[in-house]
């Protein structure tokens, strides 16, 4: 009996030491190589007037399709399945001279693209069942003027209700036999385009993204919103992946990129292995009006730059997202939120590595969600089954620049918001800038269930890590705990407080009441920066190097800066094209 006490102790021990383990998000295990290599095939010319449906039936693979730059294509144009994996690329006359592989192409360079416009509601371009190896480069894609609200510009997916006769009477015309609900479009690259609606016409997504290796670089998708509906340049939720979003600008009302989200409960698709790098998140700040997204009688609803409800493996690096506010939700340009509900049982939000990113004028920066809250019969979706989880989040050497939380769609400042129950989550040498003559409302907030009373009858989250950071002022949450009594609550034990919560500097608001914090945390009643007014906030006063690595607390500006070269400028910056070890061949 003794023996077995003393394996059971032991064996609890050995649970409780890994638990405490400071959590490692699992990177991508695939990258795409999207590297141009124009085909050596022959090339079929189409010019203004010609059919442009009859010669993409017609391409073999290893062609080459080229429109006449400035020429316009009305229709909704189908990419059909064939049989081979060869490429066929389908670009435009001049964008090569205009725009070479490896840069932005932008709204000013559409004079060297081939316009493709629907004059319906349909896409302009559909990716059928099947279909692969196909690359869009230097086209312009738009509804026509006068048409009708588009429900996507570019559908990648396995159908779609507006178009599902067309899609199979084709799909079994090119290929017999095919079911066009159990075969993903696969290997398609959207390159050096310009996707985009207009100020009077609604467009619910730019690319709806539900393909296997699905990639978007070098291209700008703008003036996506709807009416109706939730909006995005980019949505995926059906699909295992990989996907790569490289060197775009991106600004759609609600989310600018979203994963997850739809398919219902009987969605089997977690999106897998994605890399999203170098890219210009943005809401123009026109927006931020009212009756456009704010009450009264707003039109549009904003929500987020980037949202996650279901994904995995996912890398966020170097990018600017810029501009977010109060209108559909609080105001996170980042939004961390499982939604087995909307996105499947299977769904999860693990593995996600965001780092040397800036956020940039947004009322708040990061929020998470342990488990989908709105799984069950009593919320609506009586087939969800599963909450789901969200677990293993790096969130490391990012800028925080908050907007003025007074403005239109302003309301509290917060750096990063912790649901109840979230756990394995890391928030390290992060700078967190509050508004100008303003202090921000929180810098790291931890939230309770309804029902919990203080002190709590358990800890907030689980193994949360917060390390080496810059922030506006010291952590507390519900009930107003503050210090190290506070965050006992909030972070629990074990692992020991005190090496969890290290290294930080916070700044002392004026309403603050002393409190006392772990070592190797510093409060200071004033901060300092490099240079602030050119934008330099890497930490100058306190120098304080008593870190986990000894470097100074907060973000790496030097580091960040090379991470977001030519990232927000929108003029076509040359950029790296991606992580080494592609997956896929190049194309």
């Amino acid at each position: 009996m003794k023996k077995a006490l003393v394996l059971s102790l032991i064996l609890t021990a050995v649970t409780l030491a890994q638990a405490a383990q400071q959590p490692v998000a699992e990177l991508p295990r695939t990258y795409i190589d999207t590297t141009y290599h124009r085909p050596s095939g022959s090339t079929l010319h189409v010019r203004n007037g010609q059919d442009l449906q009859a010669t993409l039936d017609a391409a073999h693979p290893g062609d080459t399709v080229l429109l006449e730059a400035g020429a316009t294509f009305t229709g909704n144009f189908a990419l059909p399945p064939k049989t081979g994996d060869a490429w066929i690329y389908i670009e435009s006359s001049a964008i090569e001279g205009k725009v070479p592989a490896g840069q932005r192409a932008t709204a000013a360079d559409a004079s060297a693209m081939a316009k493709i416009q629907t004059s319906n509601s349909d896409s302009a371009i559909s990716v059928l069942p099947g279909a692969g190896h196909y690359r869009l480069v230097g086209l312009e894609v738009t509804p026509a003027a006068g048409a009708a609200r588009v429900y996507s510009l570019v559908n990648i997916d396995f159908v779609t209700s507006k178009v599902e006769a067309k899609v199979r009477s084709l799909a079994k015309r090119v290929a017999p036999g095919l079911a066009p609900t159990d075969v993903f479009p696969q290997n398609i690259t959207i390159d050096r385009c310009y996707l985009h609606g207009s100020d009077t016409q609604d467009v619910r997504e730019g690319v709806a993204a539900n393909g296997i290796a699905v990639a978007i670089i070098d291209s700008s998708i703008s003036d996506i919103h709807d009416s109706t509906m939730d909006s995005q340049a980019i949505l995926s939720y059906r699909t295992p992946g990989p996907m790569k979003i490289v060197n775009n600008f991106l600004s759609a009302t609600t989310e600018d990129v979203m994963f997850g989200g739809a398919g219902d409960s009987s969605n089997p698709y977690i999106p897998s292995d994605i890399e999203i790098r170098g890219n210009h998140f943005f809401k123009p700040m026109a927006w931020d009006a009212p009756g456009i997204t704010l009450p009264p009688h707003n039109k549009w609803v904003a929500k987020n730059n980037l949202e996650l409800k279901s994904a995995q493996r996912v890398i966020v690096s170097g990018n600017v997202m810029e501009n977010s506010w109060m209108s559909g939700q609080m105001g996170s340009s980042v939004l961390l939120t499982i939604r087995t509900s909307q996105s499947g049982n299977t769904a999860v939000v693990d593995d996600i590595t965001i780092e040397s990113n800036v956020l940039k004028n947004v009322i708040s920066g990061f929020a998470t969600l342990a488990t989908d809250d709105t799984c069950g019969a009593k919320y609506g979706y009586p087939n969800c089954t599963n909450p789901g989880e969200e677990k293993r989040v790096r969130i490391a050497d990012n800028l925080i620049l908050f907007a003025n939380p007074k403005g239109p769609g302003g309301t509290r400042n917060w750096g990063l918001a912790l649901l109840p129950e979230m756990s394995d989550l890391v928030f390290e040498h992060n700078t967190l800038i509050s508004f100008p003559g303003t202090m921000c409302d929180q810098s790291i907030f931890f939230e309770s269930e309804q029902s919990w009373k203080w002190p709590p009858p358990q800890s907030y989250t689980h193994n949360i890590w917060i390390l080496d950071n810059v922030l506006c002022r010291p952590p507390t949450g519900d009930w107003g705990g503050q210090g190290t009594a506070g965050l006992s609550y909030y972070m629990g034990n074990p692992p020991p407080l005190d090496k969890r919560f290290f290294g930080n500097v916070m700044s002392i608001p004026y309403d603050y009441v002393p409190q006392t914090f772990p070592p190797k945390n510093s409060l200071q009643t004033k901060v300092t920066f490099a240079n602030a007014t050119a934008g330099n906030w890497q930490l100058a006063s306190p120098k304080w190097t008593q870190t986990t690595d000894g470097a100074l607390a907060g973000v790496d500006m030097t580091a960040l800066k090379a991470a977001i070269e030519g990232t927000g400028s929108g003029s076509g910056d040359k950029k790296p094209d991606s992580q080494p070890a592609p997956a896929s061949a190049a194309h």
